[in-house]
């Protein structure tokens, strides 16, 4: 802006668009100091989410392993266990925690649902045991509980001996052969996400087992000392 004659003249051109070009440049830094802070937050807040989803799933897995009952089918001759441990799957009877309303035992399924265009997903299905019930059949019509999504490996083992007198290994099944006709002292359950998020390996020990010396009454509903 000049003076002439001591009157204000305006601004030239040239200094209005090295003003305007300023500005500009000024406008850019801070639009992306504002979306660098947007990333930074949305980032931070996927993360927790991410976290406290793993934290949930982790105590709800914890929660419902550990309720597993020594329960037996009422109708079979030789009153099998109900309870298949396999290294992709597990099914069990327990109390279902999350559920509103009246409680009661559940049969209950932990799979690894595969997906053809990628990774899978960890699904749980749940059916009412029925007195007539001899198998885990009705789990099969059953709607799945998506639990975690990105899931690219499940895995199971069980730690318990084959018979009184063996000693307790870390094995792929159990309640397959008619020696095991109680739970395993502890089921370890493994994780793998396929976009890396940790998730340690969970051991849990069933709070109705071998170690606590009784087993699960069908017409008691408890568990009764042998």
């Amino acid at each position: 802006m000049n003076t002439r004659n001591g009157r204000v003249a305006g601004f030239t051109l040239l200094e209005l668009l090295i003003a305007m070009s300023l500005l500009g440049f000024i406008l850019a830094l801070l639009f992306a100091g504002m979306r660098l802070g947007a990333r930074s937050w949305d980032a931070g807040e996927a993360r927790v989410e991410k976290s406290a989803h793993l934290s949930a799933l982790q105590g709800f897995l914890r929660r419902e392993l550990s309720q597993a009952i020594p329960y037996k089918w009422k109708k079979k001759p030789d009153m099998n266990l109900a309870f298949i441990g396999q290294p992709g799957f597990i099914r069990m009877v327990a109390p279902l925690s999350v559920r509103s309303g009246p409680g009661g035992l559940f049969q209950i399924g932990l799979d690894l649902a595969r997906n053809e265009e990628g990774p899978g997903q960890l699904v749980m299905r749940t059916a009412m045991p029925d007195v007539n019930s001899v198998d885990f059949n009705p789990l099969a019509l059953a709607e799945p509980i998506v639990l975690a999504e990105q899931v690219e490996e499940l895995s199971f083992a069980y730690f318990g001996a084959d018979s009184k007198d063996s000693p307790p290994y870390w094995q792929e099944q159990w309640g397959i052969r008619d020696t095991q006709q109680r739970l395993p002292l502890l089921i370890r359950l493994r994780l793998r996400f396929s976009d890396g998020r940790p998730f340690p390996d969970l051991v849990v020990a069933p709070l109705i087992g071998m170690d606590t010396g009784c087993m699960w009454d069908n017409l008691a509903n408890r568990c009764v000392s042998e």
